[in-house]
């Protein structure tokens, strides 16, 4: 829904807070998808506002620190679906699945953490006040410094990442007071190992 390349500055009117100057919590991209893309590349064009620091977060080390520090909180996580959707003039994109998605030995394949593309949890109504604690228990870690990154890319640079084991985010910036433009596009693990 957004390219096989696609922009990514602060424009008028944007079907997605991509397009804005707000800074953006740490997130994976596109888990309204049933297989969200496996690597996302984002070129730095231009930035002179002077803010917009990248975040990355590894998903993976957050969430094997909630199993540990919470282990009911991170079962509701991986056992209730929630339903994830992008909509807008031109797409309504929707999928249903748990925010932690473990494989058949229980580790952890996926987080869909996307707070912009969270749309309904299907808890039963008994669950849903201890669903909230936990995941806010996991936004809380996802905040954390100690498990952050936070470059600032400069023209010319270029960030590749696994959207499957690594949120992304940035700080606010100032669009009145400089520039910030990145080219991205996503990649298919298929695409990356079979080269």
């Amino acid at each position: 829904n957004f390219g096989t390349l696609f922009e990514v500055f602060s424009k008028p009117k944007p079907n997605s807070s991509a397009y804005t100057s707000l800074g953006l919590e740490p997130h994976a991209d596109l888990v309204n998808w049933a297989c969200p893309p496996d690597f996302q590349a984002l070129f730095c064009i231009e930035n002179s506002t002077g803010g917009g620091r990248s975040i990355f977060v590894n998903a993976m080390t957050v969430t094997e620190a909630l199993r540990l520090q919470d282990p009911d909180a991170f079962a509701l996580l991986s056992e209730v679906p929630v339903e994830f959707r992008f909509q807008d003039e031109t797409c309504d994109l929707r999928h249903l699945a748990p925010v932690v998605e473990l494989d058949r030995q229980g580790r952890i394949r996926r987080l869909r953490f996307n707070n912009w593309l969270r749309n309904q949890t299907c808890a039963p109504v008994e669950s849903m006040a201890a669903w909230y604690r936990a995941y806010a228990k996991l936004w809380s870690l996802i905040r954390d410094r100690r498990y952050q990154l936070r470059p600032m890319l400069a023209p010319g640079e270029m960030v590749i990442f696994d959207n499957v084991r690594v949120l992304h985010g940035r700080e606010a910036y100032d669009a009145n007071a400089g520039r910030r433009h990145l080219e991205g596009c996503y990649l298919d693990r298929d695409w990356v190992t079979s080269c």
